[in-house]
């Protein structure tokens, strides 16, 4: 009877140890600047008001990192990871298939994230992306989802390795590089008016560097799912944007994703706190608003989590199934 208590006190101690842990997560964004770590500090502290979850974002450095991180289960929780990134991660493909298929990876929503945004100064005579020949060009942080599609978007212009110098300064850094003319072009990625860019041309004459409509077409066919060609209008960012013209570009899909590895408990307690709270959510960033129950399930990259899938369910949503 003695060795069945104490077996029960140590059964019940580690159950509890365990429940205690599971409330503890870790929620990645991207650079500090950017929206995905926005919205990750938003629902860290949602959550800790109003489930008592104990969450804290984390800055990464990009969709393809985030993957790796929640793959090996050092984070719980990713706002950016979905899309085509996300899909590649799944499925090991382009820039997963020599570390192969991250199978474990799940989803909680997708949602419409932003446009793909090339950026230079207007005294540069940088025009088109085939401008950028020889030109030193910031793509971000090395992994970042702005990287990738950087070696996507310039080959699509006649541009291969060799033909310009690829810099990862970072998203904060890109944009300084810029303003400094340490870099002659720099990619980003937002929903315009993006703050960062504002801010950049509060300073600066800058120009929306124009892609060609054909490669735009070529990228989203061939590097899909979650792109869809797009526009950004002459005079987004005011009278220091010097586009005569509307300029082309790709919108992306990003998502809010986890792993299987994540209990369904702790996945459906923050599904459920996201939604019934969206309205505090989407005043974490601009672009937040673009989190909605409606398109929760649109453009997923790889399968819902059973807790999210939980949490759609009770409420009817009919399409996450």
């Amino acid at each position: 009877m003695k060795h069945l208590l104490i077996a029960g006190i140590v059964v019940s101690s580690v159950s509890m140890a365990g429940a205690a842990a599971a409330q503890n997560v870790t929620i990645l964004g991207g650079g500090v600047k950017g929206q995905p770590y926005q919205f990750a500090v938003g629902i860290s502290k949602i959550l800790k008001e109003k489930a008592g979850i104990n969450a804290t974002p984390q800055s990464a450095k990009g969709m393809v990192a985030q993957a790796r991180i929640l793959a090996k289960g050092q984070a719980q929780f990713a706002w950016g990871l979905g899309g085509p990134i996300g899909a590649w991660a799944y499925k090991g493909q382009r820039r997963f298939e020599k570390e192969g298929p991250k199978k474990n990876l799940r989803a909680v929503l997708s949602y419409p994230f932003g446009m793909f945004q090339w950026l230079a100064l207007a005294d540069s005579g940088i025009k088109s992306l085939k401008d950028l020949k020889g030109k030193r060009v910031s793509v971000g942080s090395a992994a970042s989802t702005t990287q990738t599609f950087a070696r996507f978007f310039l080959p699509a212009h006649g541009l291969k390795k060799g033909d310009y110098k690829e810099l990862t300064p970072g998203f904060s850094g890109g944009f300084g590089s810029l303003r400094d003319k340490a870099v002659d072009a720099h990619l980003t990625m937002g929903l315009p008016p993006m703050s960062a860019v504002q801010e950049l041309v509060a300073l600066k004459k800058v120009r929306l560097v124009d892609m060609d409509a054909s490669a735009v077409k070529a990228v989203v066919r061939d590097y899909g799912p979650g792109l869809t060609p797009a526009k950004i209008a002459a005079g987004t960012y005011g009278k220091n944007q010097v586009n005569s013209d509307a300029v082309n570009t790709v919108f992306i899909y990003f998502g809010f994703s986890t792993s299987a590895d994540v209990p369904a408990d702790v996945v459906y307690k923050v599904t459920k706190t996201l939604f019934e709270n969206l309205k505090e959510f989407h005043g974490t960033a601009k672009a937040a608003k673009n989190v909605t129950l409606k398109a929760a399930c649109g453009g997923l990259s790889f399968p819902l989590h059973e807790g999210a899938k939980r949490y759609f369910k009770e409420i009817g949503k009919a399409d996450c199934g």
